[in-house]
């Protein structure tokens, strides 16, 4: 009898389960892996130049809107955006989370100038619908209500064709406010005569006038006059400090153009880097001018919890190359050098333009080559970071700029005082920066290789933009100070018979 092996099937069997429950595993940590994937917390998701953060990754949807600059009604207040805006504006309390058509009261949205974050969320499907309010906007608020009426406003006109005249200027350039962006959102600027504009303001037992609401909310203010209530527009009670030079002798390098300067040239050594030549190692003449004002005649230290040190001043010291109006330097040593806030005053043989391009933005790149006023400018949309952190003064812990300044105060700069009414070359008596005065503004112009000099922009005492070397002793100064964006105004209307009044109570 033959005996044949039986195959055991028994280890396939075996197999087939396995394999079987395998994969109901399988299966099972797949949509294990995929809720959590899909439900756990998430620390912050990229959008656009910013980041949402939150919580729960249930929440889903999120709507952003922002305040316009020029709406009417409530009704056309906001405007959908799609990215956070990064300095300029705080959070509305119109901001809420909601899951269907309930709103969730503990939710908690919080917003830093970078990020927002929503705290507390307790249900699934929650949707956020986040409102930014504008600071400079609130800032306009307060004097708005504060005069009982409305500012007329309009947007900048790019370029400027002329310096203000109530005589030729069409009628409703009378007390106007003209928007425009800075470095940190709208800037809403004075533009006018001294009748027309009320931006008269008593604070810290000065006089002062409002040159401009910054983007973030804080006032820019320029000295007036050294008591309350004062109503001089020319003479020499509208100086802070009488006959100052720039910088003292020596002036014979681009370096000296700086409010602070670095490293002049050498025999040894007659071209060092740029960023030494352009670093803020030493106060010059005017900042120490500027500095002995606030803290002794000005007496204005009792008052810096009301000032704020890091909105900042700029002293534009960015290089046109490429034969640019004649200057063919680079910045260093004694090299023939021109700077970027006379470039949008004067043209390419060096003429005064007809039409200029001022800014408020510190920092901007310039076009490479020379424009004709017919070709125009960049939109000066573009920033160089390098610049703005060498460039822009502010105050030691401020986090922006420089942050070298030990209090906080400055000076004018060319850009703003075209958008006053000022125009390179021109005479001009009709706006309010008129003082019959000849002061210094912030902004550089060029280095002199014929007589050796750094030169500086003024606001001559015909009220034309001109140029003065930085030895001149002759010239005013005229400080400037930034309130912060909470203070509150407790008066006034503006007029130069009742300006508005600082509370400095609280």
């Amino acid at each position: 009898m033959k005996l044949e092996k039986l195959e055991d099937n028994t280890s396939k069997v075996k197999g087939v389960i396995i394999g079987i429950l395998l994969t109901i595993g399988l299966v099972i940590l797949i949509n294990y892996i995929t809720s959590l994937a899909r439900y756990r917390n998430t620390e912050s998701i990229e959008l656009a130049s910013g980041n949402i953060s939150y919580n729960k990754a249930d929440l889903n949807i999120i709507a952003m809107y922002q305040e316009k600059d020029d709406y009417v009604s409530e009704d056309d207040k906001y405007t959908n955006i799609n990215k956070i805006p990064t300095s300029g504006y705080k959070l509305s309390s119109q901001s809420y989370c909601e899951v269907g058509k309930q709103r969730l009261e503990e939710a908690e949205i919080t917003y830093d100038g970078q990020y927002i974050g929503v705290n507390k969320l307790s249900e699934k499907g929650t949707k956020c619908y986040i409102y930014f309010d504008s600071m400079a906007r609130e800032m306009l608020t307060k004097l708005e209500t504060s005069k009982e009426s409305k500012y007329t406003i309009d947007e900048m006109p790019s370029p400027i064709a002329g310096p203000y005249d109530e005589n030729t200027e069409n009628p409703e350039h009378k007390e106007k406010l003209y928007t425009t962006e800075d470095n940190y959102g709208t800037s809403y600027v004075f533009r006018g005569n001294n009748d027309d504009v009320h931006n008269w303001v008593t604070f810290a037992n000065h006089t002062w006038r409002i040159i401009r609401i910054n983007g973030d909310g804080t006032l820019r203010l320029i000295f007036q006059c050294d008591k309350p209530n004062c109503t001089d527009t020319t003479g020499e009670k509208t100086n802070a400090v009488g006959g100052t030079s720039y910088k003292l002798a020596p002036y014979d390098d681009n370096t000296y153009v700086g409010y602070y300067y670095g490293t002049a040239h050498t025999d040894e050594k007659p071209t060092p880097p740029y960023d030494e030549v352009h670093s803020n190692a030493t106060p010059s003449n005017i900042a120490k001018a500027v500095d002995g004002w606030y803290t002794e005649t000005g007496a204005m230290t009792n008052y810096t919890s009301y000032l704020d040190g890091s909105t900042g001043w700029c002293n534009d010291r960015v290089v046109v190359t490429k034969v640019w109006n004649g200057y063919e330097g680079d910045g260093t040593g004694q090299s023939a050098s021109g700077y970027a806030p006379v470039s949008r005053l004067i043209a390419k043989g060096g003429a005064w333009r007809k039409n200029q391009y001022p800014t408020l933005k510190c920092g901007v790149v310039m076009p490479e080559e020379d424009p004709t006023d017919a070709e125009g400018f960049s939109s000066f949309d573009e920033i160089d970071t390098n610049a703005l952190k060498r460039d822009l003064f502010t105050t030691s812990g401020s986090g922006r700029g420089n942050e070298i300044l030990t209090n906080p105060v400055g000076l004018i700069t060319s850009d703003e005082v075209a958008m006053a009414g000022g125009f390179a070359g021109t005479v001009g008596t009709n706006y309010w920066l008129y003082t019959n005065q000849s002061y210094w503004t912030m902004s550089p112009r060029r280095y002199n290789v014929t007589d050796k000099y750094a030169v500086v922009l003024i606001v001559n005492a015909n009220g034309s933009l001109l140029d003065a070397y930085a030895g001149n002793a002759t010239m005013r100064v005229r400080p400037v100070v930034n309130l912060n964006a909470d203070i509150e105004i407790s008066g006034g209307n503006g007029k130069s018979s009742n300006p508005f009044v600082v509370n400095t109570s609280m």
